[in-house]
C-alpha cells in the first residue's frame, strides 16, 4: 500500500492511536523541562552556565544504568511494574531539581530523569514496534513523529510556564506529569493483558 494507507492502517488500531498519544505526552513532559534545568541551575543556584549544561549529561548516565540492568528490571518488575516505576524515578527526579538545585542534586536529578525516562520509554517502544506488523516501519515512523512533536510543544509550553511563574512549577508540573502517564500506561497494560487472557 501507499504512504497515506499505511498511515491509514496503524491508525485504524485503538492500542496504536493509545501508544502515540503517550509518548507525545511522555515526550512533552519528559523533554519540555529537561530543556531548562541548565537555565535553572544557573539562575536559582549561581552554577556557571558551562557547569549547568554540563550537569544535564548525567541523563545519559541515567540512560546508561538502565542498559545495564534492563533484563534484570524487566523480569523483576514485567512491562506493568516497569512503565509505573518509570514514571516514579522520573517524577522524582524532577521533584529533586524543583526542590534542591545545586551541582550534585542537579546531576542525581538529571540521572533519574535518564533512567526513569528510558524504563518508561522502551515500554511504549516494544509496543510501537507491535503495535502494526504488517507496517512496522510506518508505526514506528509515528511512534517516533509523536515523540518529537511533544518534545517540541514542551519545550514551548514549559517557557511559557517559566516566563510566567518560574522553573519550580515547571518542573512541578513535570513530575506530577509524568507519574500519572506512567500509571495510566501501566493500568492501560494490565487491562490490555487481562482482556488477552478471557
Amino acid at each position: 500500500p501507499g504512504a497515506l494507507a499505511r498511515y491509514g492502517i496503524v491508525l485504524r488500531s485503538g492500542w496504536a492511536r493509545t501508544i502515540l498519544v503517550i509518548v507525545g505526552i511522555e515526550g512533552l513532559l519528559a523533554f519540555g523541562p529537561l530543556a531548562f534545568v541548565p537555565t535553572s541551575l544557573h539562575e536559582r543556584a549561581g552554577l556557571p552556565v558551562w557547569l549547568a549544561g554540563a550537569t544535564v549529561a548525567a541523563f545519559g548516565l541515567g540512560g546508561f544504568a538502565y542498559t545495564t540492568t534492563a533484563a534484570r528490571l524487566v523480569r523483576r518488575f514485567g512491562e506493568t511494574g516497569l512503565a509505573l516505576a518509570g514514571g516514579l524515578v522520573l517524577a522524582a527526579g524532577f521533584a529533586l531539581i524543583a526542590a534542591a538545585p545545586g551541582a550534585l542534586a542537579g546531576a542525581v536529578a538529571c540521572a533519574l530523569i535518564g533512567l526513569g525516562y528510558h524504563m518508561l520509554h522502551n515500554t511504549l517502544q516494544t509496543h510501537a514496534t507491535q503495535m502494526a506488523p504488517t507496517v512496522r516501519g510506518t508505526g514506528v515512523a509515528l511512534f517516533a513523529m509523536c515523540l518529537f512533536l511533544g518534545q517540541s510543544a514542551g519545550v514551548t509550553l514549559a517557557a511559557e510556564v517559566a516566563l510566567g511563574a518560574g522553573f519550580v512549577p515547571v518542573f512541578a508540573a513535570a513530575g506530577a506529569g509524568v507519574l500519572a502517564t506512567g500509571a495510566a500506561f501501566a493500568l492501560l497494560l494490565q487491562r490490555r493483558a487481562g482482556a488477552k487472557m478471557e
